[in-house]
Parts: structure tokens; C-alpha cells; sequence
């Protein structure tokens, strides 16, 4: 919602005195940033553009420079990682405070995580809501996500399909900004159409992503690589309790899957929250392994578990027992 007013003001060049940034996606942050100073300012960057610490600027100085008049019509005064305990904030808050007509504070915060629960968060919120706008950019849905990435690959003159846009999406790390410099390093690697191979060759895997891997490679019975991604993970010291968790997780979509395997396929997608492209893989393989056996592969998940919190057997062993298990049976 705060998203959409700050677009209208944009749009209708409305703007108000002051803009709070704040949330978890900092590229879009940064976009919005941008798109708010382009607004105000032009092409007066140079004259109208103040820049101040959050942590090092005094309130009695900032107060002194809110009233310079601008060169054009509007001068910006922008904050980064402004403290809601700070002599500045207590400024902005103060009855003695009034922000110019030709002024826009933005409050620009990149690092700084204030705590909701205080009285001075609770304050400054206030007053930026009383005067101005809280924007907050957190990272997009999955349709839009899907959209940015093939539009960043064909600005860079690659067309890749909407399939491996879903398989870029499940390996990354949901961070805009990452997926940019990944997107750089694949568009100038293909020089053209974006391959899975090169996806899988270049795309640096999340550990959760790495921990998905070793699903489908016990499906394909590929022990030399599942052995030798569970060492990789090791390496990393990710807990076996998360292999574990993801290996129990991939077991019951595919006993749901196979429970299900008549319905079609929007019907299984729908029922076990999996993607569409995820249930088209597992189809082919659920045709050769029996319920039975996904049923046995549930169990001994739920034993390992048991055994990881119950006993001084080494977590790692059960999950390499677990991992044969798996080779065995699917």
C-alpha cells in the first residue's frame, strides 16, 4: 500500500515533507530511492542533494540547514541510518520543528534496525505518518520475481524460458541485488539464449538450495554426487538436522504425489503447495517407486530424528545411513 502512494506521488509530482525507507530488499529500496530524488530534484542533484550520516549528524546543525533555501524548487535532505534516539529524530519530533514547503526529508534506512516496541520508534513512526509516508519495500512475490528476471536477461539481449526462470528462482538467494550480479555473470557467459546447463554450471546454489540437490540426486541414483554434495555441506557445517528436514520434506511430496498420482496436475500442485514444474519432474519417477516404499523412507526420517536427539550416535552417520537408505529404495 505505501508502495502505491509513493508511486501517485511520483506520478502526480505531490510530495510530501517527509518519506520514511525502510524493509528488506535493498536493491528496490534503492530503486525507489532514486525514483523519489529523480522526482524532486531533475537534474539538480549537485545543488538541491544533501546527504547526511544518520549516527554522526547533530540535530542542532541539521535544524540550522532545513531552512537554506534550495536553487530550484525543491531541495532534498536525505538520512541514512537515522537512530529514532538521536538528536536529529528528537529535532523532527519536537513541537519546534516545522519542515519548509520547498523541503523533503527522506529517511533512508539501509542498516539501522530500530526496535519497534520503543516509545521513541513509536513517536518518530507518528510523526512521519502525521507528515509524510512510511514506505516500506520488502521483497516481491513470486509472479513479479519471475518477471524482473527474465526482463533483466532480456535487457542484456538473452531470452530464457519461463521453466528455467522457476529453476533460477529455487537456487538463489531471494535478494535482488545477488541476483543481479548473478544475472551479469550468466547473460555474459551464454551471450544469448540462457541454457539449463549454464544455469547449473554458474548459479551460486543457497545452502537450502544445495540441501534441495541432494533430493533430486537420489532420485536420478546418483550416489557419487550425493555423497559428494553431503560432504560439501559438511564442509560448510550446515546442521544435519537441516538435511535431515529437507530429506523428510521431499519423502512426503513425493508419498502426496504418488497418493495422488491420478488427479491432475493442477489438482496435485494445488493440494501439496508444490510448484507445477516441480510436480512434472517428480511425476517420472514416482511411476517406478511404490507408496510403500516412500512410506518406509517416512519412518526411518522420523527414527533418525528419534535416534539425533535420544543417543550419542554421531547426527552425520544417521544422515549418511538415511541418504543410502534412499539410494536403495527409490
Amino acid at each position: 500500500m505505501s508502495l502505491d502512494l509513493l508511486k501517485r506521488d511520483l506520478e502526480e509530482r505531490s510530495f510530501r515533507r517527509i518519506y520514511y525507507f525502510f524493509g528488506s530488499e535493498p536493491y528496490l529500496k534503492r530503486f525507489y530511492l532514486k525514483s523519489l530524488i529523480d522526482a524532486v530534484l531533475g537534474d539538480r542533484t549537485d545543488t538541491d542533494l544533501h546527504r547526511y550520516d544518520g549516527k554522526a549528524t547533530d540535530g542542532a546543525s541539521f535544524s540550522e540547514e532545513l531552512w537554506l533555501c534550495p536553487a530550484g524548487e525543491y531541495k532534498l535532505m536525505l538520512i541514512s541510518d537515522l537512530p529514532v534516539t538521536s538528536s536529529v529524530s528528537e529535532f523532527l519530533t519536537s513541537e519546534y520543528c516545522e519542515i519548509p514547503e520547498d523541503t523533503v526529508v527522506v529517511v533512508y534506512q539501509q542498516t539501522e534496525l530500530p526496535d519497534l516496541r520503543t516509545k521513541s520508534y513509536k513517536t518518530f513512526r507518528s510523526f512521519v505518518e502525521k507528515n509524510g509516508l512510511m514506505v516500506e519495500v520488502q521483497t516481491v512475490d513470486d509472479a513479479t520475481l519471475a518477471r524482473w528476471v527474465a526482463q533483466q536477461f532480456r535487457r542484456r539481449g538473452c531470452e530464457i524460458s519461463s521453466a528455467d526462470v522457476s529453476y533460477f528462482l529455487s537456487v538463489e538467494e531471494r535478494n535482488m541485488e545477488s541476483m543481479l550480479t548473478e544475472i551479469d555473470k550468466i547473460a555474459a557467459y551464454c551471450n544469448g539464449p540462457i541454457t539449463r546447463d549454464a544455469l547449473e554450471l554458474l548459479c551460486v546454489k543457497t545452502v537450502q538450495a544445495r540441501a534441495y540437490e541432494l533430493n533430486d540426486l537420489i532420485l536420478e541414483k546418483n550416489s557419487d554426487k550425493v555423497f559428494a554434495v553431503w560432504n560439501d555441506l559438511c564442509a560448510l557445517r550446515v546442521a544435519p538436522q537441516m538435511i535431515l528436514g529437507s530429506l523428510f520434506s521431499c519423502f512426503a511430496n513425493l508419498y502426496k504425489l504418488k497418493v495422488l498420482e491420478k488427479e491432475p496436475e493442477s489438482v496435485r500442485a494445488e493440494l501439496t503447495k508444490m510448484k507445477p514444474f516441480l510436480v512434472r519432474k517428480y511425476a517420472g519417477y514416482l511411476a517406478k517407486i511404490p507408496k510403500e516404499r516412500l512410506a518406509r523412507l517416512m519412518d526411518s526420517c522420523a527414527e533418525i530424528d528419534v535416534l539425533s536427539k535420544t543417543t550419542r550416535t554421531d547426527p552425520e552417520l544417521l544422515v549418511v545411513r538415511l541418504l543410502t537408505e534412499g539410494l536403495e529404495l527409490l
